[in-house]
């Protein structure tokens, strides 16, 4: 997957947030009663913003608004982190 493929794209996350991890960092989202996941924050932060009405540009390019950083710098690190997301069926694209 590459950011190209995926641009226009609206993914909608899946599952709910239940709480922070043990360890005070990490998020813990439940899809169903046996498939729970913790993630880490910035895959938590992406994962709240897929709404399904914002494209993958979009989220890029208000992630580099906030973090005032470069959107061609950020294109492949969110795009490797929705991959993720979806592969662990968190996201649907």
């Amino acid at each position: 997957m590459n950011f190209d493929e995926i641009k226009d794209k609206k993914p909608q996350k899946v599952g709910e947030f239940i709480d922070k991890a043990e360890d005070g960092d990490n998020y813990i989202i439940k899809v169903s009663d046996d498939k729970i996941f913790e993630v880490a924050p910035i895959a938590y932060y992406i994962w709240a913003m897929c709404d399904g009405s914002k494209t993958v540009t979009q989220i890029v390019d208000e992630i580099s608004k906030e973090a005032n950083i470069e959107f061609d710098q950020l294109k492949d690190p969110v795009t490797a982190v929705l991959e993720q997301l979806q592969q662990a069926s968190l996201i649907t694209l």
